[in-house]
């Protein structure tokens, strides 16, 4: 998303644009809205696989979907959460999982003040940029290759 540079010490940089914010319980994700493909409704609990955080819904008009819920440190969830009710599909992705949430807000044409995490909190290919404030919460800034990346490799 941001792909800020982790060697350089610039600490913040503002930026404009069209994002979509996702929750998941406490966790608040951002990601450039041209990366999320489509948002829709849950209208039913997905059924559990042997595939361990990878669930599915029955598609009477194709073939079962597969689906994924993130816990808060972003790994895969066992159990599927019963407040998750809407599924986002991302650009890129190779897949057609999807992946639910709590909420999902788009953020068109929109100022935003964008942190450089701390050196400590900073991973070789961590899954996060930076972060920001909306709202009077924190939200962190990464790219949906990265969040299928980070939960394929560490289910909970």
């Amino acid at each position: 998303m941001i792909e800020m540079n982790r060697k350089r010490q610039t600490t913040t940089m503002k930026m404009r644009g069209d994002f979509v914010l996702l929750r998941a319980d406490s966790l608040r994700l951002l990601l450039p809205q041209r990366e999320v493909t489509s948002t829709e409704y849950l209208d039913h609990a997905p059924a559990t696989t042997v595939e361990a955080g990878i669930f599915v819904l029955d598609d009477p008009q194709g073939p079962e979907q597969p689906v994924a819920a993130l816990s808060e440190n972003l790994s895969l969830l066992d159990r599927f959460p019963q407040d998750r009710f809407l599924l986002t599909r991302f650009a890129g992705a190779g897949q057609p999982t999807a992946l639910a949430w709590n909420d999902v807000r788009v953020l068109i044409d929109t100022e935003l003040e964008f942190h450089a995490l701390p050196a400590i909190m900073q991973g070789e290919a961590g899954p996060i940029d930076a972060y920001v404030e909306i709202d009077h919460e924190l939200v962190f800034c990464t790219s949906a290759q990265r969040i299928l990346t980070g939960a394929r490799a560490h289910p909970n």
